[in-house]
This record gives structure tokens, sequence and C-alpha cells, in this order.
């Protein structure tokens, strides 16, 4: 049998060889200038499958770092704002422990109450602090609106919420950015335990609260503490919401103890010395402020004003404490950030490694390739050439 080929055949069989050679070469070159050897998913559909999931996690971690930069701002505008709360904290206890000294004039007290009405000033300003983006650090997930207000009396109120708002850096690890501003400055726990003291002391008493508790969390009493002075030594009378409860010599070792009810008092007992015991289990770091003004401006020699600057003191030794440990708690949230972000760049390395093995170009082997694509390209050219000039004509 004989089979009868056309020319046409001929030329054609040519020209997509060629056509073919064209493209390898094209893709080789491609490959080169890209550094890439899979530039689609046809060229190895099992790899570029693994590449993808490499991508996706790639952007994962993008977004976790992101979120990592933008929680470490937000954690060191808070920082910084509490490490200025504590060096306005310490100024003010140096200040009033300074008020406690009987030997000041009346012009020094009130100096030194301006110098207080100043601090007061800055710790407002400050706990309105807004970071880098215009949000109001201590307003919890209000962040929009300005938490604290100050009125002409100069009690201070709170219009944030009591929420953190949380910062997702990895998929199973959330950080916290910020703190209420209330659980900051206003829930601080009482230095005295269970109650606060007001005190109406004779003139060059020295009596103070040492501590005052009660294990019976339902009893919202108050109760009053009477002095007297014996011949034998000081007697008290202790009234619970104005009734007379108990009546006892009074022993500065053992204190006062009756029912659940455990006070301890330093300093001398002068007769006709007061003491009321309130239940407040927190205070406000603004009502020892403005409690602290108002005091300053009675006389050195009122020994319950004197008694009453001990307690500011003391309770703005208290906040400081208090904000210390939050500076604390920002501190371990810096550092889990600052983990998070190495565990992340680290598993970043880990999956560009197992990325490159599968979708790099490896230029030796590339260039040998396209070496003898583009010979076996010449040598169909040179055969196309030669095959559109066949014709029979050129033998007649």
């Amino acid at each position: 049998m004989i089979s009868r080929i056309a020319s046409f055949h001929n030329y054609q069989s040519v020209a997509n060889d060629m056509n073919r050679q064209q493209v390898k070469v094209a893709d080789n070159q491609e490959q080169l200038a890209s550094g890439k050897q899979l530039l689609t998913a046809g060229d190895d559909p099992v790899a570029s499958i693994y590449v993808q999931n490499f991508s996706q996690q790639n952007t994962e971690i993008d977004q976790s770092l992101r979120s990592i930069t933008l929680a470490r701002n937000r954690l060191n505008s808070e920082e910084t704002a509490i490490s200025d709360a504590e060096t306005l904290l310490d100024d003010a206890k140096r200040k009033t422990m300074s008020m406690v000294n009987g030997s000041l004039s009346d012009d020094d007290r009130i100096a030194h109450m301006q110098d207080l009405r100043g601090l007061f000033d800055s710790v407002i300003h400050l706990v309105n602090t807004q970071d880098e983006s215009g949000n109001f650090v201590f307003a919890g997930n209000q962040y929009d609106k300005q938490p604290f207000f100050r009125d002409g009396n100069g009690n201070v109120s709170y219009v944030g919420d009591s929420y953190q708002r949380m910062s997702k850096v990895s998929p199973n690890v959330e950080v916290p950015v910020n703190d209420p501003g209330d659980k900051l400055f206003m829930n601080i726990e009482n230095p005295y335990g269970d109650y606060q003291p007001d005190y109406d002391l004779q003139s060059g008493s020295l009596l103070l609260l040492s501590h005052a508790r009660n294990n019976n969390h339902s009893d919202n009493a108050s109760y009053t503490i009477d002095f007297t002075q014996t011949g034998s030594g000081a007697v008290y009378d202790l009234y619970q919401d104005g009734l007379l409860v108990d009546s006892q010599p009074f022993d500065p070792k053992r204190g006062i103890e009756w029912g659940t009810l455990s006070v301890q008092l330093e300093g001398e007992v002068t007769d006709g010395d007061q003491i009321t015991l309130s239940r407040q289990d927190t205070f406000s770091l603004f009502d020892s402020f403005k409690r602290g003004i108002e005091v300053s401006a009675r006389a050195p020699s009122d020994a319950s004003a004197t008694a009453e600057l001990h307690q500011v003191a003391e309770e703005f030794s208290q906040a400081f404490k208090h904000i210390n440990r939050a500076r604390s708690e920002v501190g371990t949230r810096l550092q889990t950030l600052d983990r998070q972000a190495d565990m992340h760049e680290d598993f970043k390395l880990v999956i560009n490694k197992a990325r490159g093995t599968l979708e790099d170009l490896d230029y030796g082997k590339a260039v040998v390739e396209l070496n003898e694509n583009m010979l076996a390209l010449q040598a169909s050219q040179q055969a196309f050439a030669k095959t559109k000039n066949l014709s029979l004509f050129n033998y007649i």
C-alpha cells in the first residue's frame, strides 16, 4: 500500500514543531526572569497546591504581625501613661506627708495645697490620654469618648466601660491591649482593710487607724469608737449604727474585737477621741486627691486633719502599688507579643524554605534546558525554511 503525503502536511508538521520549541524557550526565559520554576498550576499541580497553602499561611502570619505591631503601640502608650501616673502619685504622697508636719505655718500648708491641686490637674489630664490614633487609652471599649470628667466640686466621674479590648495575635492567642480606667484609678484596694476611717480627734491626739477588718462580708453597718480616759487607762465604747454594742478597757496590743470585727489602732489615745468606720473595700484615687486638698486647707494644729492627711498619704501609697502592678501586667503582655512575633518570624522562615524547595528555580538546570531548547528551535527553524521551499516546480 502506498501512502500519499501532501507537501502541506510536511509544512504544517515542521511549523508545529517550531512553535512548540518557541513556547519551550519562552517558558525557560520567563522562568529565568522570575526565578520560579512553577509559573502555572499546570507545571506541577501537586506542588502548586502546596505553594498556595504556604502563601495562605504567609498571609495569615503577616496579618498576625500587623496585629502585634498595633497591640504593641497601644500597650506602649498605656505603659507610658502608667509610668507618668506613678511619678505623679509618688509626688502626691511626698507632698501630703510633708503637710503632716505640725511645724508648718498656714501659708506653707496652703502652698502645699496648691501643689497638690496642680498634681490633681495633671492626673486628670493623664487619665484622658489618647494614643497615636486618637483613641482614649483608659476608656475601655468606649475608646472614642473621653472617659473622665471632673465637675466644679472636684468630683470625678467615669463614663467609659469596664471591658478590655483584645487583640488576636495568633489563631489561639489573644492579648489585652488596654485596661479600663475604673479598674486602674477607681477600684483600688483599701489599705485599711474593709473600712475607711473618719476622724474626730482632740487637739494633740496622735491616734491613727492601722487596719479594720470584718469577716462577715454581709455586715454593712458603720461603727463608731469613742475613747474616754480614766484613772486606770483608756476605755472605748463601740457603737454599731448608733447603738452601743460593746464597752471595754482599751488594750493597744489587742485592739478592738467584737464579733467578726477586728480593729487595730496606733498612736496615743486622748480623752474624747472618736473614729467612725464606714464599710468600703476599695477607694478612688480622685477622691483621695479631693480629700487631700480639702483637708490641707485646715489648720496644721488640727489633729483630725493631720490624721486624714496620713490616710490620704497611705491611699496614695496603695494607689502607687496598684498602678505598679498594672504596669507589670502591661510588661508581661508586651513580652507575650515579642514571643509571638519571634514564633511567627521563625515559622515564616520554615514556610518560605519549604516553599522555595517547591517553587524556586534551579538556575544551572534551567540554563542547560534553555540552551537545549534554543538549539532545538534553531534546528526546527532551519527545517521549516527548507520545507517551505520544497516544490515540484523546482525539479521540472
